[in-house]
């Protein structure tokens, strides 16, 4: 299987530094212009099935591509949810680092011992991250499947095909409407590539234009 995983465009919520995790903050003006210029990216890439986090960020995002694929099947799954951040969702980062500061530092730099307040445990995020790719290799073993989903679940992914230790994923930078592809075959898997934007150009985000991660 060939998978082509894409983080969605930028959110109003990326836009302004604050935490989003399973809230459904819809996509900027710039998440859309980088939406459709992922879609034209792609329009001419084989895909024999997309599957999307149903939160619209991700949503509008898969649907902008599909629209240049309209015979193939779109599913959403809640397996491709980001993270459920808890107590630090609809907070500003600002906030988050005042009022949980010991929690946000473990959360960055150790994050499988990490439990955000109220919210999803990392053993939770990455046992539904890798039951679903399990799923897709057994459903899709000879197709090339692409999935719209968010920043956590690209970079487990990412790790989990490179075999990394998973408190090093923060190490790792997914920019909004990027492409990361992995290949998934009887031997051991391959990424091809991690966080392609040049389709982007100057719509491309930066890391330092996003705090709340």
């Amino acid at each position: 299987m060939r998978l082509i995983i894409v983080r969605h465009g930028e959110s109003e919520w990326n836009r302004i530094h604050r935490y989003q995790g399973q809230l459904d903050a819809p996509l900027s003006e710039l998440g859309l212009r980088q939406a459709e210029a992922l879609a034209t990216r792609l329009k001419a890439e084989p895909i024999d099935y997309i599957y999307s986090s149903p939160l619209q960020r991700a949503a509008r995002t898969a649907e902008a591509i599909a629209a240049y694929h309209p015979q193939v099947p779109l599913a959403y799954s809640d397996a491709l949810l980001e993270i459920n951040h808890g107590e630090w969702q609809g907070k500003y980062a600002h906030e988050v680092e005042a009022l949980y500061g010991p929690g946000l530092r473990e959360w960055r730099e150790h994050p499988t011992r990490s439990q955000m307040p109220g919210g999803e445990s990392f053993s939770n995020v990455l046992k539904r991250t890798l039951d679903f790719r399990e799923e897709l290799c057994q459903r899709h073993p000879d197709q090339t499947v692409l999935i719209s989903t968010h920043d956590v679940i690209v970079k487990i992914l990412v790790a989990d095909a490179l075999g990394m230790n998973m408190d090093r994923i923060n190490r790792i930078w997914v920019t909004n409407a990027s492409i990361s592809v992995i290949e998934y075959g009887a031997d051991l898997p391959y990424l091809v590539s991690l966080s392609e934007a040049c389709h982007l150009g100057t719509l491309a985000s930066t890391r330092e234009g996003q705090k709340a991660l």
